[in-house]
């Protein structure tokens, strides 16, 4: 019996591990070599990875509604929740600091500096990224059935939002108006970032075929890892695009690219044996709720460890392997609970089951 190739359940799960890594200790303290290496390619990864399941048979409408139950729908609910929860725990220990209308601004304005849980700017994001890749994509369609101009727009994007990203470095003015003082940056939902974004999501849409069938090429693994390993001894450039920040146009895309080549290549291999296979697909069906929970679930577990373990090693391993499987049993509680599972997970989208056939129908 044939098992299905799947290599982009086990990138997935590579990649949600990595997303956690690089929140942690280990990671984060004095933004070691780890963090930079992790976030030259992670979130890259992950766009790349949402483009190659981009396709709108039913309509952009139709796209979007799907798109606002698995993304907008859980941002907004635990953000809401949290909102209220710190509210009323605030009044009743008689804090004042709290300020209900600007907390409940800045999930709406929904960037990393703006939302309690840092991560979940991903949320809005990808959701407004995923949309601009679609309208994009028609767009070119509509001008020529060549699907070989796609890869210059891509291409194009992605220079235009490098070229503009220290804009946003700094607070932008519309966030300090409607926020007050503070450290905001970019614009809303990272409007700002769609170029960049939308540009690895194309690439995933017109690279889908073969990164779904991929087979393991330990040439290619090679050469795509020296070549990672080299630019980061060089010049060691990295991506945050949470902080707004894209080190070198050239180098820094190389190391994304060279980075989401490997992960795809190592997941290719993995993916042949149930041991790993199994394990990391789970973590990536688990995704939504790892990313959402994760860094609340690690930090408070690290500053609990601090109290009874010296060794801070030791307590970054077991935070990082406590917050991955507390969210993943909150996961399998939600899917068990009809109330938790109408209110934080998406519906089924029929749609997924439909074959691709062609640029024009997937982007339709």
């Amino acid at each position: 019996m044939t098992i299905r190739n799947s290599t982009i359940d086990v990138a997935k799960g590579i990649g949600i591990f990595f997303v956690v890594l690089g929140h942690n200790w280990l990671s984060t303290h004095e933004k070691s070599e780890l963090h930079r290496v992790i976030f030259s390619f992670h979130i890259p990864l992950f766009f790349f990875l949402a483009g190659i399941f981009l396709r709108a048979p039913h309509g952009l409408l139709r796209f979007a509604i799907g798109r606002t139950g698995s993304l907008l729908k859980p941002y907004f609910i635990v953000l809401t929740a949290l909102g209220i929860l710190k509210i009323v725990w605030a009044t009743l220990d008689g804090d004042t600091d709290i300020s209900g209308t600007r907390y409940f601004i800045g999930l709406l304005y929904g960037t990393g500096d703006t939302i309690a849980w840092i991560a979940l700017w991903f949320l809005p994001h990808l959701f407004i990224s995923l949309i601009a890749s679609l309208i994009i994509l028609r767009a070119i369609e509509a001008c020529t059935d060549n699907k070989v101009w796609i890869a210059p727009a891509a291409l194009m994007l992605l220079g235009i939002g490098i070229g503009s990203i220290d804009v946003y470095r700094h607070p932008t003015v519309i966030a300090a108006s409607i926020m007050g003082p503070g450290r905001f940056l970019g614009l809303p939902w990272g409007v700002d970032l769609i170029p960049i974004t939308s540009s690895f999501i194309i690439f995933g849409y017109l690279f889908a075929g073969p990164a779904k069938s991929m087979r393991f090429n330990l040439p290619g693994l090679f050469v795509s890892a020296v070549g990672f390993v080299a630019l980061h001894f060089y010049f060691d450039d990295t991506i945050d695009l949470n902080e707004r920040g894209y080190d070198s146009a050239v180098v820094s895309t190389l190391e994304a690219v060279t980075g989401i080549y490997i992960t795809l290549s190592v997941a290719s291999l993995l993916q042949n044996f149930p041991s790993f296979r199994k394990p990391l697909a789970y973590l990536g069906s688990g995704t939504l709720f790892i990313l959402i929970f994760h860094d609340f679930l690690q930090t408070r577990a690290f500053d609990a460890l601090h109290y009874i373990s010296p060794y801070v090693y030791l307590n970054s391993i077991v935070s990082l392997a406590w917050s991955i499987t507390v969210s993943l049993i909150l996961w399998e509680v939600t899917k068990r609970q009809r109330f938790l599972a109408r209110l934080l997970l998406p519906a089924k989208d029929n749609s997924r089951s439909e074959p691709r056939s062609g640029a024009s129908r997937s982007a339709a």
